[in-house]
């Protein structure tokens, strides 16, 4: 760089000169002008007279920006050392300048002309190097020479064009030997320039241009530049780099005024950790620096040329740049699929006070994406002008927390996770819940991953403390951000989380509500269950807010009453973004509240019930516990209708009440619900639990269990127990149709039998239109009285026939059985039966006692003598009684009870014993009848046990049978007696006739006797009316 410095000159001097120089100018007005022989100084004013220099002559040609008095090209160079400040170096390559600012050549128009200088041009360069050292005012001594005047120019026209990109320090401008501009092609050419007017002899006034460089420091204004305030330049210089790691693209908008003649090329280089993406506004291109490790952005404006009516005019230009992330060796820009896990949820809804629940939310954020956040309604970290930003991270969280780019209630008061609380209470109709105040963590605890506001980064990052800025894990979501909720308490159970919400696998569990669980569980059920994807979609992914990817894990703190199966508090279920859902559930009681091993009574209370007292039916050794009272009312026993039916008649009435108390619980039970995700466990099941079951039936979809009751194909052999005790659907109503369902199948069964061609040769008539059925609870038996689980009060199960005639005898007529005694051919025996009972299938457990105890009376009815009471049997007889064990063997199920029979009026059982002990007898003070009971004791089992007694047929039983047979005897004796009168009559009627045979064949004639009886009519069916005739 050369700097020439302006000559001491006296003022005489300074006159004379001046007078020298007007004169030569009229000398050239008047006077051809002489040329040099070499053609390259032609201008007299450069000449030693004046300005001690060389100038070469001035062509138009010559000249790149006519009409405009400047020829300038300039290169600049905007190195951005950080967002904020700028390092700016510019270049000019001055080949014209406008002299309007430099007096020494005002007045001087008609002279300049000579030269080739008029009015619309400035002085070329030429001449500015051969005035440098003349003071700017001829007139005044200490003005500043042309040089200096030219250099402040300078300066004041770069700090104008600075002025509008914030604030700039002095600028330090200087003469240059050599510049840097691009060329036609755009490549960066050097450029020879000089001050020294010695040089000037290249034929051209213009060249070597005038070259200067200056220097100057900006400071970028935040906001006008980004768009954001309350940032200090330091944070934003780190955010931006943060930003820029995770994918954003900032655009950073300078606007620059071109002066007519002037062309100038701007280069902007951004900072050390960015690269020009796109390079808008004026003819901006992207250029790959020196090393290619970056790009950065060039623009070219040019107005050297203005049109007519712009000359006076700046060009405006568009200096758009957008600046996105230099990738190094070490790090490179975050890559985060648009469905890759945002939050990770964890939601604990503690119930272990039941009456002060509260839900908490815990909310881990991994990475957001900007479209979900414009969903949510936070504010962006820059204006969408400004940036773009396709996500936030965590470390992009912590890094705008920390640089105080993001205020975070923004964030935590806008993302819709505060709606999880209401999610929750969904399940129970009514119920508003509301989350408190997010408040944010700073570094997390187990059970969370880590992270935290404050997390401090160590492998994986080359630096950055909280947030990374360089390394493998350079603004990466791994280490989330937490923020976190609590809702008020509020009454809430566990049965109403679930209830409803378990899917269609668990059937009538959905139902469970209120207290019912708590009774379930403590009973000593045991409950698991894996959800569903769908279920767990609607149940846990029904919490997640919408249009974002999350994690959900529900965490449900148990009642203090129960546990997991494996005796925990805590049952947590995980919605996973994968799909990778866990939706195991495993539910068990952690207050015992019910025992089984403890005896059952009768009437005895339960606390005072033991295994010695009288009328226990069951012994604490029994998990099942049941027992039935059958009670067989034989009403009548009868051959007295023998001559008429043929048969015997049987009337009866059975009724049997089966009370269950506890059942000790089979596998099989379960297979219906049990499945490959469902599991139900019970080892006994109290009355009171099945009350609770049949009631959680009623309110949902009961469980039903299917059995056969036949196999011939009808719809009513297939039945479907519901286990619910709602009226219209549940057991009551089961009952009544199995009545209806059986009492079809017995009709349906006679008149198979009597369309059977092998049956029709043995039965005649099949008649069971007299028999029915009665099935069913007694009222209020299906349900609960308390909130306690026991098994005190037993469910009864009622099975009633009603008083019913059976008739069973032969079919044939007497003249058939006549003919048959005879030998001769026939149809042969058919057996008629007009009612019968029920199927032995139904009620075979408790009718066995009643069938042996049929059948030894019906032997001591065949041997039996009579003696002076009646008809005794000539010994006692025996009947064996059935065992006390009944159903599956893994049901151990003992039943105990009463077997109550009420013989006919007449028939006694004389010494009724039993080598058990448990048989007693006594007639009933109103009928008269005997009534024998024998008692079962559940769990004192007596394979061998037998009933031991004789038969009394009463006088008053036999003369009831044999009443009829004496009739037929009496009516029998009456008919002789008429038959010999009759006989008698005939005769007399035949010796009548004889004697008027003979009155006719003799003269005398016959006389009549005279008529006793007159015939008054003779009726239809042939009786004769008479009445008798007195005597004359």
């Amino acid at each position: 760089m050369t700097e020439r410095n302006a000559k001491d000159r006296t003022p005489t001097t300074g006159v004379k000169s001046s007078v020298i120089l007007i004169a030569i100018f009229l000398v050239q007005v008047f006077s051809p002008v002489v040329i040099s022989e070499d053609g390259l100084d032609e201008m007299v004013i450069c000449q030693d007279e004046y300005l001690g220099g060389e100038c070469d002559s001035r062509f138009d040609a010559s000249d790149g920006t006519s009409n405009v008095p400047s020829w300038v090209e300039g290169m600049f160079n905007f190195n951005m050392t950080s967002p904020t400040e700028i390092q700016f170096q510019a270049s000019w390559a001055i080949r014209e300048w406008d002299r309007s600012g430099m007096g020494l050549f005002d007045g001087l128009g008609v002279n300049l002309e000579l030269d080739n200088i008029n009015d619309g041009d400035g002085l070329p360069a030429d001449v500015l190097r051969s005035s440098f050292d003349e003071n700017s005012d001829p007139n005044d001594p200490s003005s500043p020479t042309v040089e200096e005047t030219l250099l402040s120019e300078i300066d004041g026209s770069i700090s104008q064009f600075l002025s509008g990109w914030g604030g700039s320090s002095t600028p330090e401008t200087g003469w240059a030997n050599r510049v840097f501009l691009p060329d036609s092609s755009g490549a960066m050419s050097a450029v020879d320039c000089s001050i020294d007017p010695t040089q000037d002899g290249d034929g051209n006034a213009f060249e070597p241009p005038i070259c200067i460089s200056t220097t100057v420091n900006i400071s970028l204004n935040i906001g006008d530049t980004y768009g954001i305030s309350g940032v200090n330049a330091e944070n934003l210089d780190t955010a931006l780099e943060g930003m820029f790691v995770m994918g954003s693209q900032v655009t950073a908008k300078f606007d620059v005024l071109v002066s007519p003649g002037h062309k100038g090329s701007y280069a902007i280089h951004p900072p050390e950790y960015a690269s020009v993406t796109n390079a808008g506004g004026n003819g901006g291109n992207e250029v790959s620096s020196v090393d290619g490790s970056y790009h950065y952005g060039l623009w070219e404006i040019d107005n050297r040329q203005p049109s007519a009516g712009l000359l006076d005019e700046d060009l405006p230009g568009d200096l758009d740049m957008t600046m996105g992330f230099r990738q190094s060796v070490s790090t490179g820009v975050v890559s985060i699929d648009s469905q890759a896990k945002s939050l990770d949820l964890r939601v604990v809804v503690d119930m272990s006070d039941e009456n002060n629940a509260f839900v908490e939310v815990v909310a881990g954020i991994y990475q957001i994406q900007t479209s979900t956040l414009d969903s949510w309604g936070v504010k962006p970290l820059m204006d969408k002008d400004k940036a773009t930003i396709p996500v936030i991270t965590s470390d992009g969280i912590r890094m705008a927390y920390h640089t105080g780019l993001l205020d975070l209630s923004e964030l935590s008061q806008n993302i819709p996770v505060s709606e999880i609380g209401q999610a929750v209470a969904n399940s129970k109709p009514g119920l508003n819940v509301q989350m408190g105040p997010f408040q944010w963590i700073s570094n997390s605890q187990a059970p969370l991953d880590s992270g935290g506001l404050n997390y401090t980064h160590s492998m994986g990052c080359m630096r950055g403390v909280h947030f990374c800025l360089e390394g493998a894990l350079a603004m990466e979501d791994n280490y989330p951000v937490y923020m976190t909720s609590t809702s008020h308490t509020f009454p809430f159970s566990l049965a109403d989380l679930l209830g409803g919400n378990l899917g269609a696998d668990v059937g009538f569990l959905n139902s469970v509500t209120g207290d019912d669980l708590g009774m379930l569980l403590n009973s000593g059920l045991e409950f698991s269950t894996v959800l569903s994807d769908d279920t767990m979609e609607s149940f846990v992914g029904g919490m997640l807010p919408e249009g974002v990817s999350a994690d959900l894990t529900l965490a449900i703190v148990l009642p203090s009453w129960s546990s997991t199966a494996d005796g925990g508090n805590t049952v947590e279920l995980s919605y996973r973004v994968s799909g990778s859902h866990d939706g195991s559930i495993s539910l068990a009681g952690s207050d015992s509240l019910y025992s089984w091993q403890h005896a059952i009574c009768s009437e005895t209370s339960s606390d005072e019930c033991n295994d010695l007292s009288e009328d226990r039916v069951c012994t604490s050794s029994l998990k099942t516990c049941a027992y039935a009272d059958v009670e067989l009312d034989l009403k009548k026993l009868s051959f007295a209708s023998l001559p008429i039916s043929k048969g015997v008649t049987v009337e009866f009435e059975l009724t049997i009440d089966l009370a269950v108390h506890r059942i000790a619980v089979p596998e099989s039970l379960f297979d219906s619900l049990n499945s490959e995700t469902v599991s139900l466990g019970l080892e006994v099941l109290p009355s009171d639990l099945l009350r609770v079951i049949l009631d959680v039936g009623s309110r949902g979809d009961p469980l039903e269990i299917d059995f056969s009751i036949c196999n011939n194909g009808k719809t009513y052999c297939d039945q479907s127990l519901p286990i619910s005790n709602d009226n219209a659907t549940g057991l009551t109503y089961f009952t009544s149709e199995l009545e209806n369902d059986i009492q079809a199948m017995i009709e349906d069964g006679t008149s198979a039998l009597s369309s059977n061609e092998e049956f029709s040769d043995v039965f005649g008539t099949f008649d069971m239109s007299g028999f029915s059925l009665e099935i069913g609870f007694p009222d209020g038996n299906l349900f609960d009285d308390d909130s306690q689980i026991g098994d005190e009060r037993g469910i009864v199960f009622s099975l009633k026939i009603p008083m019913v005639s059976v008739s069973v005898g032969v079919d044939n007529s007497w003249m058939e059985l006549i003919s048959m005694a005879r030998g001769e051919e026939g149809e042969g025996l058919k057996v008629g039966i007009v009612t019968e009972s029920t199927s032995g299938a139904i009620i075979a457990p408790f009718l066995d006692p009643m069938v042996s105890a049929m059948d030894g009376l019906t032997n001591a009815l065949s041997g039996s003598l009579v003696s002076p009471d009646g008809i005794r049997g000539p010994s006692n007889f025996s009947v064996g009684v059935p065992s006390t064990t009944v159903g599956p063997e893994e049901m151990d199920m003992h039943l105990g009870g009463s077997i109550t029979l009420i013989l006919p009026l007449g028939i006694e059982l004389e010494g009724v014993t039993s080598n058990g002990g448990a048989v007693e007898s006594r007639i009933d003070e109103d009928s008269r009848r005997q009534v024998i009971t024998y008692k079962m004791v559940a769990g004192e089992e007596m394979p061998e046990a037998e009933l031991e007694f004789g038969v009394l047929l009463t006088p008053m039983w036999v003369l009831t049978q044999v009443q009829f047979y004496l009739m037929g005897l009496l009516l029998f004796f009456l008919w002789r007696v008429r038959r010999k009168s009759v006989r008698r009559k005939k005769k007399r009627r035949a010796i009548a006739l004889e004697k008027m045979e003979e009155a006719a064949a003799s003269n005398v004639g016959y006389v009549a006797p005279q008529p006793t009886v007159e015939v008054l009519q003779v009726t239809d069916n042939g009786i004769v009316i008479k009445r008798r005739l007195s005597s004359a």
